[in-house]
């Protein structure tokens, strides 16, 4: 790959990264895949970008040109269990004076996400060139919503120990607003829970899904 395409590549690519590294709501390994191109000595840009958006969508959601006549696509995956963006892939197209160069980067948070980066980019660019498909492992699928105090997530009411009138509600897409309208992030892994609000902290989850404890908080569930 030409010194300039190599350049937009990496940029694009590392912007997606830190996308999804912070909508990371827990510590995490970002796996990238780059440097794979297909060189076409026919065809158009429109030609390039029609097979970018039919290949992406054949393993991602939503593929979406950066702007019309780009020939930037990307498209990403959501993981049904944390309700957040755990694989992105960006097909970038460019003119030649016959033909175009398509370049595939993809970015996968690990453990979130079920496969790596390079089977899916690979896969991608087989899809847009041809070539053998793997299967992927399926995403996990999302379990019902729980009612009343579960230990499967922190949604719902939590009170303040030191002040009662002080109350947290925590929503399903990791989104807290306290009794004064102030927001933050929460995240869920084990029994270990990553709270953002004026900063961020570390609390412990009861076995009985009732209390959270730590980083100077005690939250007990209103249910």
């Amino acid at each position: 790959m030409k010194a300039p395409l190599r350049r937009a590549a990496l940029a694009l690519g590392l912007t997606i990264l830190a996308a999804i590294w912070c909508s990371s709501s827990a510590p995490a390994s970002v796996d990238v895949s780059i440097g794979i191109r297909h060189v076409t000595p026919d065809g158009t840009l429109a030609d390039c970008s029609d097979k970018a958006k039919s290949s992406l969508n054949a393993f991602l959601q939503g593929a979406a040109e950066s702007s019309p006549g780009s020939g930037d696509w990307t498209a990403q995956m959501q993981n049904g269990l944390t309700g957040t963006s755990t694989a992105t892939a960006v097909v970038r197209c460019f003119a030649l004076p016959k033909g175009y160069v398509v370049t595939f980067t993809c970015i996968v948070q690990l453990p979130d996400n079920p496969y790596g980066a390079g089977d899916l980019c690979l896969n991608i660019a087989h899809k847009f060139y041809g070539g053998a498909i793997k299967q992927l492992a399926a995403m996990p699928t999302p379990t019902p919503v729980p009612t009343g105090c579960a230990t499967t997530n922190l949604v719902g009411t939590w009170v303040y120990d030191n002040d009662a009138k002080k109350t947290f509600t925590m929503e399903l897409n990791g989104d807290v607003t306290d009794s004064d309208g102030v927001s933050g992030n929460w995240g869920l892994k084990g029994n270990v829970v990553t709270f953002t609000y004026y900063g961020n902290h570390t609390l412990t989850l009861s076995a009985d899904g009732k209390h959270l404890t730590g980083g100077g908080y005690s939250l007990t569930r209103k249910c």
